[in-house]
């Protein structure tokens, strides 16, 4: 073989183990953003609904406390409270829903048909009860804690939505202060206690970032797994 074709094999074969080696690296870039942006929609999820709720408190209870994104601990792991407010009247844990459109509010999913899609998701009803066994195990640590009430409602934040059925403590967000406001309670709680059970809600919350992410990671492959949040397009 002459000289001139070794070297045209030789730069043939460079370029071809080149581009190999160009395309896998820009491969490999891709499947990282695409991983980052598809965990990124994770952490986020209902971010702008929450803080609605957030701000909505806020403005119409100054003076009570508010605890965003509370991780408590179960015997299945962890679990999220979106929010939780605490007040004279007691404490309240809100889990916040940002779908719209009609809602059919039957078994243990719940299904969203909104325009062309329709959407399953885990009844919050049935989520809310989870957390409020978690939070009643952490309260049951203080003796003095064991018996402030405590509340659970679920706060669909769109304007535009509507249920197949009214379902106990389910309610839009413009319901939800005359919702606290109308609770009767034997026993109100003092600004001391407020701060108290925040506290100590505090010292027994998961605060490792790295387990909450795992926590999201589980949820989000457990809902894909069996399709607990599904889109059809119709």
């Amino acid at each position: 073989m002459s000289s001139e074709k070794l070297t045209l094999l030789v730069l043939v074969f460079g370029i071809i183990n080149f581009i190999t080696l160009f395309s896998f690296i820009v491969w490999r870039i891709s499947s990282k953003v695409k991983s980052r942006i598809k965990q990124n929609k994770v952490d986020h999820y209902g971010d702008d609904a929450e803080k609605k709720v957030v701000d909505f408190l806020k403005k119409n209870f100054p003076r009570a406390v508010i605890m965003k994104d509370v991780y408590l601990k179960t015997n299945n792991g962890l679990t999220e409270l979106d929010t939780i407010f605490i007040s004279n009247k007691g404490i309240f844990i809100i889990e916040v829903k940002s779908h719209n459109g009609y809602i059919i509010t039957e078994g243990k999913f719940w299904t969203q048909r909104w325009r062309d899609k329709v959407v399953r998701f885990h009844n919050p009803v049935h989520q809310n009860n989870v957390h409020k066994a978690a939070l009643e195990n952490v309260l049951r640590k203080r003796q003095s804690l064991l018996s402030l009430p405590i509340y659970t409602v679920v706060v669909f934040t769109s304007s535009n939505v509507t249920f197949s059925k009214n379902v106990k403590d389910v309610i839009k967000l413009s319901s939800l202060s005359y919702y606290i406001k109308r609770r009767k309670t034997d026993r109100r709680m003092t600004r001391d206690m407020i701060k108290r059970v925040e506290s100590f809600i505090s010292t027994n919350m998961e605060t490792s970032r790295h387990r909450q992410t795992l926590h999201k990671k589980r949820i989000y492959e457990n809902n894909a797994k069996k399709r607990a949040y599904r889109v059809n397009f119709r």
